[in-house]
Order: C-alpha cells, then structure tokens, then sequence
C-alpha cells in the first residue's frame, strides 16, 4: 500500500525534527550531568568526570557516575521527546506522525501510538 507524498513528506519532517531535538537534549544532558557530578564531588573534579583507564578511578565513583549517567539521560529522553511532541502540534496543529487521539472507559482523553 502506498501512502500519499504529504504522509512521506510529514513522516519525514516529524524524524529530523525529533532526531535533532534529541541530539540536542543529550547534548544539554551531557553538560547538566558533568555539572551536577562536580557540584556532588565538591572536589577539583577532572574535566572529564569518568576515565575507566584511570588507575585511581574509585568504584564508589565509578558507581555514583553510571547513576547520575543513567538518570540523567532518561530524563533528557523525555523531555526532548515530549517537548517535540508539544512543539509539532503547536506548528502544524497536528498530532505527530503515528499518533492518535482516544478517549477511555473513563471518559479521559489520551494520545497513544497509532497500531499498524
């Protein structure tokens, strides 16, 4: 089956969008962890904050940064995910590709993945 060239054309649109809104909010996360794990170490912390060929590298550091890593780039996938969801309705007024718009038993509207 094949779909109409303005679905392509917005299908497309919607993964370059999201792509370089996620690049982005890793980048920013990337900073915000570097800044938060000094701010936790209260130390002269190395510009780069984990180094697993350094000798001296502590587990206790080693485990403090895979959280804050970890957290902090869930928290980023989100954001940038949602907030490019918010900024494709604002301009197009639109739900993003592969969305759709429903309404519970309860009577509660909600937007979901579109099912294939």
């Amino acid at each position: 089956m094949r779909q109409a060239p303005d679905t392509v054309g917005r299908e497309r649109m919607w993964k370059l969008v999201s792509l370089t809104t996620g690049m982005l909010g890793g980048l920013l996360a990337r900073k915000l962890i570097r800044a938060t794990y000094q701010a936790v170490r209260k130390d002269t912390a190395p510009a780069t904050p984990f180094d697993p060929t350094n000798p001296r590298f502590s587990w206790p550091d080693a485990l403090l940064w895979a959280a804050a890593a970890g957290i902090g780039l869930g928290i980023a996938r989100v954001m940038s995910a949602r907030l490019v969801a918010i900024g494709w309705e604002a301009a197009t007024g639109t739900l993003p590709p592969g969305m759709s718009r429903g309404v519970d038993t309860a009577g509660v509207q909600h937007v979901t993945r579109a099912m294939p």
